[in-house]
């Protein structure tokens, strides 16, 4: 777990700062000039687009030739004044003052005060010049989490974990308890409820990270029983007639599976020259499906060599689907109506075992593989279904789509995704539901697609991103590249909850509720899992209602009834004791505070509950404590610029998946601002300066590639429908519902209008799934891999 600072910052009302219109339209900018004064007119003379290895300009511009009429005059555009020029035998002619051209200074963040009052001032004047967005301010009040760290448990713990039955906290190494006559009793570091706990000494945590086996594995899953990586991995392979298409490799190469061309080259049996007039000869044509043959293949055989007990299937798809199992299982086609109903497309796949290792199966499995041939429609769909329900039988196991067009032959049809609002609504749901069952059973999806094509893997990519699979477009000479990325990112863990706990002064942005509690339900984690979330001060009404009452008790029983029974629903045994009546003041909350009743710091806990690659059952909890300021220069000063870059791809990708460009746009502007001030701090050491700004220069530069395509988008918008999505009234109402989530209290969130902007979010979304291209799509799928996204180079 770590955080956006080494300081929780503390405030007593939201900051908000503003967004101009000229900021918005440009984009992220990374440079360090603060230069925005730019001439109101264009004048090629004035401007600064020549190239700088050019000689200077003449300072002087002569009117040629000489008129009776005109006089003749030299312009010196340094001191905009004429400079007389004194031809022979004519006095030199008057001075002419030039006006320099008017020049527009422009509304930029960093020409305001740190004042909040003159900020404020400031914008008062120039709202009344130019529309302005106004944003909550961005501050440190972040928190990452990388899930790699399931990999290995943490310190085991004997018992069970103990829950408070309030807010659901666990007991931790910075719980204190105190002895009540011949009780127990432990004050709830999150909520201050009281909690009659019935533990021994040693059974007290001591360690901030512990782990609780809450089931052990009854069998093995992923793992065989000395260790060895037993999982599946099923290619799932498009051989419809588009992937004949041929790409141009330098060289004659002999290609494996090449059969078909040289039947095609029996045929001339004169041996006649085949070539076209000036067509280049030393050159080999490649098809996407020999492509991905010759990928797949290295796999099997690097497979082989790495992890031999694997098991390795492969289905493919065109008007039909064939199930081609191992290379030793008989061939299941599945053609006709069967495409259009999930039913017997399961069944037609129930009976099929996969015990053979690629050991034992490789040259079989090789042989099928190029016996492919490509023809037909594309069966993606169904195809995708089967797969699934062959890998659910294998817990941690991995699908791998490749395809090269738009699924058009049976259930998930995509070819008439922007014209049908029925079928574009009944292949969404077909691909959820794949997506849930992959991730009920432990199976994660990755979509490949080749780069030219258009699969709309806006809703394709939403299946791996569920499944916690990877999306990518790329060249057919690089898919071995991307299948070997994909299998060294190996699942780590299945069916993964992660329940957030902060104090209860404390609420999250960004999320469906203002409590100090959210449940995620990740599904599949690999070592690349990160998830982040930003949180806030409770502020005026909340904070009131959100307080204990006088005796240090919890608000209501229902609260702690219902937070005990939402515990149990999380498959965690509990074992707290019944809520004392406390009758006094005595024994409340010892925690120091500072002026204003302000903790000297904040607990913050995770837990995670997840099933293993042996299929035991763990609870993972991560408890930390994190002093508080007042002072937001010293909250940045020590800000952790990782964790904000991470946060600000995750949560910019997920806003445009949701369709909200402007918003996902004005967070990442938002969120710059505050790496900025980090990297220009001149109080900060100067090592830590330079490698901040290297890191900023990195991060928001990938993050301003997302930037980028979703403005593209958005003048595309204008260019079709003459304005974009977002300029509607409900997304200036999505900006004033971010700031209500701000400063009203909970009772004055859910109204209906807030209902109505749901609705009309809807449509904003699938509006945007279906103009979104897939260069697009893929882009924003992997910025949400936040950390992985940020540290790979532009090429990638």
């Amino acid at each position: 777990m770590e955080f956006g600072s080494d300081f929780v910052y503390v405030y007593e009302e939201p900051e908000f700062e503003y967004i101009s219109e000229d900021e918005y339209d440009v984009g992220m900018n990374l440079s360090d000039s603060d230069e925005d004064d730019v001439p109101a007119v264009s004048n090629p003379a004035f401007s600064s687009s020549s190239s700088s290895s050019a000689p200077p300009p003449s300072p002087y511009l002569t009117f040629l030739p000489p008129s009776p009429r005109l006089e003749e005059r030299r312009v010196d555009y340094d001191s905009f004044e004429t400079v007389p020029q004194a031809p022979m035998g004519r006095p030199p002619p008057p001075l002419l003052k030039v006006s320099k051209p008017a020049k527009t200074k422009k509304h930029h963040w960093r020409h305001l005060s740190d004042s909040g009052d003159q900020q404020q001032k400031h914008h008062r004047s120039e709202e009344l010049q130019q529309k302005l967005k106004k944003f909550r301010k961005a501050d440190t009040n972040i928190v990452s989490l990388k899930l790699n760290q399931l990999v290995a448990p943490g310190n085991m713990h004997a018992g069970d974990p103990t829950y408070c039955t309030s807010c659901g906290a666990i007991m931790s190494s910075i719980s204190k308890l105190k002895k009540d006559i011949e009780e127990k009793v432990w004050t709830c570091e999150f909520c201050n409820a009281k909690n009659v706990v019935d533990v021994e000494d040693e059974e007290v945590p001591t360690s901030e990270d512990l782990t609780y086996m809450l089931e052990p594995a009854l069998s093995t899953t992923v793992s065989g029983p000395s260790g060895t990586d037993q999982s599946l991995v099923l290619f799932c392979v498009d051989i419809s007639g588009s992937m004949c298409v041929t790409t141009e490799v330098p060289g004659n190469l002999k290609l494996r599976g090449a059969e078909s061309l040289h039947r095609a080259q029996l045929l001339n049996r004169e041996r006649g020259d085949q070539y076209l007039p000036k067509q280049r000869r030393n050159v080999t044509y490649i098809s996407r499906l020999q492509s991905v043959q010759a990928a797949v293949d290295h796999q099997l055989e690097q497979m082989c060599k790495d992890h031999p007990h694997r098991r390795v299937a492969l289905v493919t798809f065109n008007n039909e689907v064939e199930i081609i199992g191992d290379g030793k299982t008989p061939l299941v086609s599945i053609v006709g109506d069967k495409l259009k109903d999930s039913e017997q497309l399961k069944s037609s796949c129930a009976d099929i075992t996969l015990t053979g290792a690629i050991k034992n199966n490789r040259k079989s499995l090789g042989e099928k593989l190029f016996d492919l041939e490509e023809g037909g429609g594309t069966a993606l769909g169904p195809a995708l279904l089967v797969s699934v329900t062959i890998a659910s039988k294998h817990p941690g196991s991995k699908v791998i789509l490749c395809t090269d067009g738009l699924a058009n032959v049976g259930l998930g049809k995509l070819e008439d995704y922007n014209r049908n609002d029925e079928e574009a609504e009944q292949a969404a749901r077909f691909y959820e539901d794949i997506g849930k069952m992959a991730v009920e059973k432990g199976v994660s999806v990755s979509v490949i697609t080749i780069k030219g094509t258009d699969c709309k893997l806006v809703e394709l990519g939403k299946l791996a991103d569920t499944t916690g699979g990877q999306v990518n477009i790329v060249d057919p000479m690089k898919l071995t590249q991307e299948f070997s990325t994909i299998l060294a990112n190996q699942v780590i863990a299945t069916n993964v909850v992660a329940t957030f706990i902060l104090h209860k002064q404390l609420f999250f942005h960004n999320e469906e509720t203002v409590e100090s509690k959210i449940i995620k339900n990740i599904g599949n984690v690999t070592q690349d899992t990160e998830i982040t979330f930003e949180y806030g001060m409770k502020i005026g009404a909340e904070k009131k209602e959100d307080t204990s009452t006088s005796d240090g008790t919890a608000k209501s029983e229902d609260t702690g009834e219902k937070a005990a029974s939402s515990s149990a629903g999380e498959g965690s045994k509990i074992t707290v004791g019944e809520k004392p009546e406390v009758k006094s003041e005595e024994g409340q909350s010892k925690d120091q505070t500072k002026e204003g009743g302000q903790p000297e710091e904040f607990p913050f806990q995770i837990q995670i509950a997840y099933t293993d690659t042996e299929g035991a059952k763990a609870l993972r909890v991560l408890t930390k404590t994190k002093p508080t300021t007042r002072d937001r220069k010293i909250a940045e000063r020590n800000m952790n610029l990782d964790v904000l870059g991470a946060h600000t791809a995750q949560l910019t990708s997920n806003l445009a998946i949701e369709g909200r460009y402007t918003l996902a746009r004005s967070k990442a502007l938002i969120n710059q601002r505050a790496a900025w001030r980090n990297v220009h701090d001149a109080e900060s050491k100067e090592a830590e300066r330079t490698s901040n700004r290297v890191k900023y220069k990195k991060f928001f530069g990938r993050i301003r590639t997302v930037d980028e395509h979703l403005k593209t988008a958005q003048n595309e918008e204008r260019k079709t429908h003459g304005s974009t999505h977002s300029d509607e009234e409900d997304d200036m109402y999505d900006m004033a519902v971010q700031d209500m989530y701000e400063v009203l209290p909970t009772t004055a969130r859910g109204s209906k209008s807030s209902t109505l902007s749901s609705e009309k979010r809807a449509v904003k979304k699938k509006m945007r799934s279906r103009e979104t291209e897939d260069k697009t799509a893929a882009l924003v799928y992997k910025a949400k891999k936040s950390s992985r996204y940020l540290n790979e180079s532009d090429s990638d």
